[in-house]
């Protein structure tokens, strides 16, 4: 059989990572750097890779043979706004007022999370398009609801079905004391009219990025969760995150394995009401089961890490692990000031999300200097927005008026650049991201570098998952604002990772990049 020199390299990275798997399945409880270091792409190829590929994907949805189903009606028109105005504004629902909303609501809210954007690419080949961004339009990701409170719909667990626009039963009646039992504040959800949760299926990445495929999972949830989050506040409905969750039992309300497919992100939904007193609440305590006693997980660092990073009560009297907060890296030049904000492009949310695509080509063209201005300040976004207060954003400039091209980094708090070095990138930048023309093509590339911390014994590894998520909120946010802007974005999240952290000047262990975006001009 004949080998070229592709399938020899990929053939030595298979070898290499089945052996580096061999090695640390001693291991049960991966700490946050070594699941980071196991998502890494090297000059070798991904990681955990397994070849060859025999099997081929696995299905893009979820069949469930004979459920009933629930046909989600036309959407009602809603209020609508601008992202701007949204994210300026943005604030967590101070609590729910027990009233029930329609399932038309509940269909509008869906589609605009992840539904059908666009029904075949032009020419009829691949999928069609949904509402949020999938790494090589495999979608990972998949949306359930628990309904309590919605007009024409039995409370219950249902699964969106989101080609044919419907919701599938999984599971008849829904009391909502097992999700309070299952999250850390129970009080902050009461009389929600529903909980969407989002999954991601694990293997429709693995299959083609083996263990980097775990990072794209996350980061799509933070894309589609965050489509969610927007257009319920578009459409005047409350909306809190639940981001300390009782993995285990959420898994078992929705009637998954937890290994194959977990629950990975969780929203309630509501009309408004009034606050709620939290300190009448007590704290819960729980603590990541790897930190519990006798906890022991077996098979690839993937699922290891994903296992040892659930919530649950503690065995003992464990303490949960806090990440430390790191001093923000120090400034290598000149700061410039942004254009202060203005009012922002008057297109409506709901519309960005419908038009929304990864752009296949970007144009030679410039971005001028208040464009880049705004679309940062969407990707940062209002503070009540992040997830984790540890991803930064770091910018490789290659075409902006007024500003020399080079690397530099954001500063949210005086909405101004931080000059890190000057001159083109071009080259050395399209190398670490595997030569794909876009990376030299766009104007700007906007990388997602996580404070991974120092200190491993104090370091919470489950803090690592909600940076993928929060990279993927902010993504999402760059490619709205720039459709706004009517200009184009693309994820490019494949690259050579210890080659782009030395580009970006990052030891790799404390700061890592996790993402990147680039916009600019494009078709």
């Amino acid at each position: 059989m004949r080998t070229d020199r592709r399938s020899f390299f990929r053939l030595l990275a298979g070898a290499a990572a089945l052996l580096a798997g061999k090695i640390s399945a001693a291991k049960s409880t991966p700490e946050r750097f070594d699941i980071h270091q196991a998502t890494r792409n090297t000059r070798l190829g991904a990681l955990g890779v397994r070849w060859p590929r025999l099997s081929g994907p696995p299905p893009d949805h979820k069949p469930y043979p004979r459920k009933r189903r629930v046909a989600l009606p036309e959407w009602v028109d809603e209020p609508a706004r601008t992202l701007a105005e949204i994210v300026r504004l943005w604030a967590p629902a101070a609590g729910f007022g027990g009233a029930a909303i329609t399932l038309a609501q509940l269909g509008r809210l869906l589609h605009f999370t992840n539904g059908i954007t666009m029904t075949a690419p032009p020419g009829g080949k691949g999928p069609a398009r949904r509402a949020a961004p999938s790494a090589g339009a495999l979608y990972s990701g998949e949306v359930y609801v628990a309904a309590a409170r919605v007009q024409g719909l039995a409370p219950g667990v249902y699964y969106y079905e989101v080609a044919q626009q419907r919701l599938v039963e999984v599971a008849a009646g829904f009391e909502p004391l097992r999700l309070a039992d299952a999250i850390e504040s129970p009080a902050s959800v009461e009389g929600a009219a529903a909980t969407i949760l989002l999954t991601n299926v694990f293997a429709r990445y693995s299959w083609r990025y083996a263990n980097r495929g775990y990072r794209y999972a996350l980061i799509d949830s933070g894309h589609i969760g965050e489509n969610l989050r927007l257009a319920a506040a578009s459409a005047g409905l409350a909306q809190r995150d639940l981001l300390a969750f009782r993995d285990d039992l959420l898994n078992d309300l929705l009637a998954i394995d937890g290994v194959e497919e977990a629950v990975c992100s969780v929203h309630a939904i509501g009309l408004p009401g009034p606050a709620r007193d939290a300190k009448a609440e007590p704290p819960r305590v729980w603590v990541e089961a790897q930190r519990t006693p006798a906890f022991t997980a077996r098979g690839p660092i993937s699922e290891r890490y994903h296992a040892a990073t659930r919530l649950t009560p503690p065995g003992e009297a464990l303490a949960r692990f806090a990440m430390p907060k790191d001093v923000a890296p120090r400034s290598l030049g000149p700061s410039l000031a942004l254009p202060a904000p203005a009012a922002g492009p008057a297109l409506k949310l709901e519309d960005a999300i419908q038009i929304r695509r990864s752009t296949a080509r970007f144009e030679s063209g410039r971005l001028s200097l208040a464009d880049l201005g705004h679309i940062l300040e969407m990707a940062h976004g209002h503070a009540a927005l992040a997830r984790s207060e540890n991803v930064d954003l770091y910018l490789v400039v290659h075409r902006v008026e007024a500003l020399e091209p080079g690397l530099y980094r954001y500063d949210p708090d005086h909405h101004q650049l931080v000059t890190h070095r000057t001159g083109s990138l071009v080259g050395d930048f399209t190398r670490v991201c595997l030569g794909q023309e876009k990376a030299g093509t766009a104007a700007v590339g906007v990388l997602m570098v996580a404070r991974l911390g120092e200190d491993r014994a104090l370091a919470s590894t489950r803090r690592y998952r909600d940076m993928l998520v929060e990279s993927g909120a902010i993504g999402q946010r760059i490619y709205l604002a720039a459709e706004s802007a009517g200009l184009s974005a693309r994820n490019l999240a494949a690259f050579l990772d210890d080659d782009l952290n030395r580009l970006l000047g990052l030891d790799g262990q404390r700061e890592a990049a996790i993402h990147l975006t680039m916009l600019g001009p494009g078709d």
